[in-house]
């Protein structure tokens, strides 16, 4: 008797305690449901309309815990809640963009477990998990689950836990701080649940953690590449370049170290290796992100070996050719017209001079200017008439003025298209397009390494038209060059950057011609590991300096428009680097080669430019002086002529006159002297003959002087 009764007080000892134990345990449940259910409702986790629910224990005590827990959360939560798909227990594709993950795990091993599942860009994610077992928010099972969150780039994330004393705390880790260093991972408490007012003390449940790197030192891998980036070697650490601006850019804003791993040759072709195995590397060992044109594109289906920002600019592959025939010295005085347009013109000539023949043979009542052939031309070249030359008809000035506003049009467009041909070096017939650098039969110089993405994009190029570079696209711009002009059809396939920068730095790229077609564009974008945290950062200081317009203003500094002109393309001193192989990136130019441009002196024509109005003047000035001394000359001539002719006419006349008649000459004469007075004064007739002579000289010199004049 006695024994059953005590029985039955010890089970209701029990009882009551079990009542109690419940009791508490059903409040501080409660309590942890509305922490919880607080930060999904009011942290950045309430704006997602899907949030990822995970739950894992490792001890079979506890699922039944985390299960009721869940339970009562998921009734807990309002209806206000932006979340509209709840997926329990489900692996998370691979998706870059944010999204809410809720963990309720009982330790350490639990969550290690959950995340070799989820398959997501982490530090997208905003994370909140709540572990049942650990009580020291500084132990070290937290301090390997805060290793594990930044090894999985897990940022933004807050860890529940519950102390004895049964206050909640919210644990969470900053890699970078003035406090602890550069990468030290430990635990700080960041928020704590205050039971009586039943809410968080702080309402930022997830601190930004890589605004600021305190100096910290981060390892850019890339290789030296102008326009894009050279460091200055001179002591100052400054970058020169697109991406070096951008780096710079970046650096000041975060307030962290560039470090630099330059990537060489062997290296930089890896990245043609569709197992992307040298990302592993580089990420792994040697940097923590990289810039640039990575050749990498992952086939369907595969993985890609790393995580990209978003793209900084946009690289158009382009072509670019020489001038394979450019115009002659006379051929550009002939080009502002049509040929067409010249035929008009000459034809029209002609008539005028075939209707001014005819009013001077046929209309014998009309006077006409006595160069009226020399009027002609000076009116069609805008000069004018005389007054005394106006005709007096209003028919005839009419005539006159159609006339002279024709010549005027024609004047104004050809000082305008020859203007144009000496200012902008148009050449004969350039190719405009891919088709037509193809249908021309160019040969293709380009990159061996891009053969195969060539040849994939432009099926119609046929492999013997292409040849393989032996340097750089920017290396072989002179050589290029140095073919203008001949017959040779040579293009060099690049990014535009080189020709834009090329353009800005050498002025010999006038022989250039760029063909605007683009044939594919690639983006350059900063690189990083699977997953990495300094994804979102690198975006947004992207963002910004897009936003801003600071790569816009970068890129105009080293690489001038597409649309630009070699005149508005302002020169710009070289940059000196080695590249990949090894040699000077920059190529060194003579003066000859160069033919730089003054500063001052950007808009004169030179000599060359003018070579065919030299040409045409000083033909004309040696033609003026053969006709000077053709009419100077003729006239002395005829008169010798006359003067040989004259002795016989005047023998021929003074026999008329005495009316002597010829008589044949004896064998033999004797000569005997004159008379005093026969010597001085001549015979009536050799006078007459003389005075004649005279007279003849005088009228043909003074017929050659008004000639001349």
């Amino acid at each position: 008797m006695g024994n059953s009764f005590a029985m039955k007080y010890w089970l209701y000892i029990l009882f009551c305690c079990s009542l109690v134990t419940n009791t508490m345990g059903s409040d501080l449940d409660t309590e942890l449901v509305d922490a919880l259910a607080h930060v999904m409702v009011n942290s950045q986790m309430g704006t997602f309309k899907t949030v990822y629910i995970h739950t894992h224990s490792s001890v079979r005590s506890t699922g039944g815990h985390l299960e009721e827990l869940l339970t009562q959360l998921l009734v807990t939560l309002p209806t206000t809640l932006q979340a509209r798909r709840l997926f329990l227990q489900q692996s998370m594709e691979y998706k870059p963009h944010a999204h809410a993950v809720l963990a309720l795990v009982d330790d350490f091993p639990a969550l290690s477990a959950i995340y070799e599942r989820i398959r997501a860009t982490q530090d997208l994610s905003y994370t909140l998990v709540y572990m049942s077992l650990p009580t020291d928010a500084y132990g070290e099972e937290i301090q390997l689950t805060l290793r594990l969150l930044w090894r999985l780039s897990v940022l933004n994330v807050g860890v529940v836990v519950r102390p004895p004393g049964g206050q909640l705390l919210m644990v969470s880790y900053f890699p970078f701080s003035a406090t602890h260093g550069c990468q030290v991972i430990s635990a700080n408490v960041v928020n704590r649940y205050q039971w009586p007012e039943r809410q968080w003390v702080s309402q930022d449940y997830f601190p930004a953690k890589l605004g600021n790197f305190y100096g910290c030192l981060l390892t850019c891998a890339t290789w030296e590449d102008m326009p894009y980036l050279v460091w200055r070697r001179d002591g100052s650490g400054s970058f020169v370049g697109i991406e070096g601006a951008l780096l710079q850019f970046m650096a000041d804003n975060l307030n962290f170290s560039v470090g630099l791993y330059w990537m060489n040759k062997e290296e930089v072709l890896s990245t043609f290796d569709e197992s992307g195995r040298i990302f592993d590397e580089i990420f792994g060992h040697h940097a923590d992100f990289s810039l640039g044109g990575f050749h990498f594109k992952p086939s369907a289906g595969s993985e890609i070996p790393y995580s990209q920002s978003t793209y900084y600019f946009m690289s158009h592959i382009m072509l670019v050719t020489n001038l394979q025939s450019a115009y002659s010295a006379y051929e550009k005085l002939a080009f502002p017209f049509d040929p067409l347009l010249w035929r008009a013109i000459c034809l029209v000539l002609i008539l005028a001079c075939l209707l001014l023949l005819m009013v001077d043979r046929w209309w014998r009542g009309h006077e006409l200017p006595r160069n009226s052939y020399y009027e002609l031309f000076v009116l069609t070249m805008g000069g004018n008439l005389e007054d005394r030359l106006l005709p007096r008809g209003t028919c005839g000035r009419l005539v006159l003025l159609t006339w002279l506003f024709a010549t005027l049009v024609l004047r104004g467009g050809y000082q305008s298209g020859m203007y144009q041909l000496l200012r902008q070096d148009t050449q004969r017939n350039p190719p405009q397009t891919i088709a037509e650098v193809l249908a021309q039969r160019f040969t293709i110089h380009l990159a061996a390494v891009n053969e195969a993405r060539i040849l994939a994009s432009l099926p119609e190029l046929r492999p013997e038209q292409l040849v393989h570079l032996e340097g750089s696209e920017l290396q072989s711009f002179p050589a290029l060059a140095q073919q203008s002009g001949s017959a040779a059809r040579v293009a060099i396939l690049t990014p535009y950057e080189y020709f834009g920068y090329f353009r800005r730095v050498h002025a010999m790229s006038r022989k250039l011609h760029l063909v605007r077609e683009r044939i594919y564009t690639q983006q350059l974008a900063f690189y990083v590991r699977r997953y990495s945290h300094l994804v979102g950062v690198l975006d947004k200081q992207i963002q910004h300096a897009h936003s801003h317009g600071f790569l816009e203003h970068w890129t105009r500094r080293y690489v001038s428009a597409v649309d630009a002109t070699d005149e508005g393309a302002a020169r710009m001193a070289t940059t000196a680097y080695s590249t990949l192989d090894g040699i000077d990136g920059d190529p060194r130019l003579t003066e000859a080669e160069e033919q730089p441009v003054a500063p001052g002196r950007r808009n004169v024509l030179s000599m060359r430019e003018l070579a065919a109005l030299f040409w045409l003047i000083l033909w004309a000035n040696l033609g003026a002086v053969l006709v000077f001394f053709a009419e100077v000359l003729l006239p002395r001539i005829k008169r010798g002529k006359r003067i040989t002719q004259i002795p016989t006419r005047i023998t021929n006349l003074s026999n008329k006159s005495a009316g002597v008649t010829s008589t044949p000459t004896p064998t033999s004469t004797s000569i005997q002297p004159l008379h005093p007075q026969e010597r001085t004064s001549p015979p009536p007739a050799r006078r007459m003959a003389s005075r004649i002579v005279g007279q003849s000289v005088r009228c043909s010199y003074r017929k050659n002087a008004k000639r001349f004049i």
